[in-house]
């Protein structure tokens, strides 16, 4: 008896005992993962946009000018019995033409007058240097201040090398010139045919999400056409505001001034303040007093500008935080330099109205309310 007993406890195998897992160690893996995923993904993310942000800031450029571009070609089509290819060839002759007669009519004069500055702005620099020299800590801080080269090289440098690496990917003798025919033809291409290409990105998203993502598509289509709008308006009043005031005031190389006014309007908060510098340099050389007519010349056209013209102009656009837009265009321009600073502002744009129509009302299930604030926030 005792013999089949052990026989059968012998031939049977014991099942062996449960593991004993803690569920706080196993969360702790899970999230450790999790964490571990989320970093590797942002390293390689941001890996590949450093590694083609050049090629990312001008296919935006081209978005940028194709938004125009057809936004001006739809203008026509709706009051013109054009087709939308018709439309879109007529505005890019239209452009072009506009820059030639530009070009004829005041090229001479201010190409002329950009020389003129540069020699007026070389004094001008001199002359606020001898002032300095004057006293003690005038010349501590003018030993402290980097050469006019070293600082116009540091300024532009960023930009420039950007263009030299987008010609330098493109081809090794390649100029600019190049990139810009390039930038050209995509935007003609874009604004020709943009729903194409929406439609061949949005068949990439699920199907459940592709009328909101087309949707979304649209609304940041509208967000940049207001801001285009607002900005040409005001980069025609700034200009011609600026070059009657300095007329009015006596100043000369009024027209090249007025010109790099009306440029910088194109660039909220830093733009206006970039071009002032130069309008007051050249004052400079007539007098301190000529400096601040100048000075108040220019704040009064952007208190104008800001408080009366564009939010006219933006009633029905979508609102942007002054701070929000000054925190892009700091990102911007220490990760691109000029180039992203001048793009900063519309890819702004663009950003809150994905995040908000794709994040917060698509996930998070909130409305947003006409301040752009969500309702449950107010």
């Amino acid at each position: 008896m005792k013999r089949v007993v052990v026989s059968n406890l012998v031939g049977t195998e014991q099942p062996e005992a449960p593991r004993y897992v803690d569920p706080l160690w196993d969360a702790f893996k899970r999230r450790v993962f999790l964490v571990a995923g989320i970093v590797v993904f942002l390293w390689l993310f941001i890996s590949f946009v450093g590694a083609t942000v050049d090629i990312l800031l001008l296919l935006l450029l081209c978005v940028l000018i194709a938004v125009g571009v057809r936004g001006t070609a739809d203008w026509i089509a709706q009051r013109t019995p054009l087709s939308n290819r018709m439309s879109v060839a007529l505005t890019a002759v239209l452009i072009m033409a506009l820059i030639a007669g530009a070009s004829f009519v005041v090229g001479p004069s201010l190409a002329n007058q950009l020389g003129q500055l540069n020699t007026t702005l070389e004094t001008s620099l001199q002359q606020i240097e001898r002032e300095l020299m004057r006293y003690g800590w005038g010349q501590e801080f003018v030993d402290r201040l980097p050469t006019t080269t070293d600082l116009l090289n540091q300024v532009m440098g960023r930009s420039s090398a950007i263009f030299a690496q987008i010609t330098g990917i493109l081809s090794s003798v390649l100029s600019l010139l190049s990139t810009i025919i390039v930038v050209i033809f995509v935007s003609l291409f874009l604004a020709i045919e943009p729903n194409t290409y929406v439609s061949s990105f949005v068949q990439l998203i699920p199907q459940n999400q592709r009328q909101r993502v087309r949707d979304t598509f649209g609304e940041v289509n509208r967000t940049l056409k207001k801001w285009l709008l607002t900005r040409a308006v005001s980069m025609v009043e700034v200009g011609l505001l600026s070059f009657i005031g300095l007329q009015l005031s006596g100043m000369p190389l009024s027209l090249s001034l007025a010109i790099i006014a009306a440029i910088g309007a194109f660039i909220p908060t830093f733009g206006p303040i970039l071009a002032l510098i130069p309008a007051v340099l050249v004052a400079f050389i007539q007098s301190p007093e000529q400096a601040l007519i100048v000075t108040l010349l220019y704040l009064g056209i952007q208190m104008f500008d800001n408080y009366l013209v564009t939010p006219l102009l933006q009633k029905s656009m979508l609102y942007l935080p002054p701070a929000s837009i000054i925190v892009a265009q700091l990102l911007f321009g220490a990760l691109t330099g000029g180039f992203g600073l001048v793009l900063a502002a519309p890819v702004a744009a663009a950003l809150v109205v994905i995040v908000r129509n794709l994040y917060i009302e698509a996930v998070l299930h909130d409305d947003i309310a006409p301040d752009n604030q969500p309702k449950g926030e107010q």
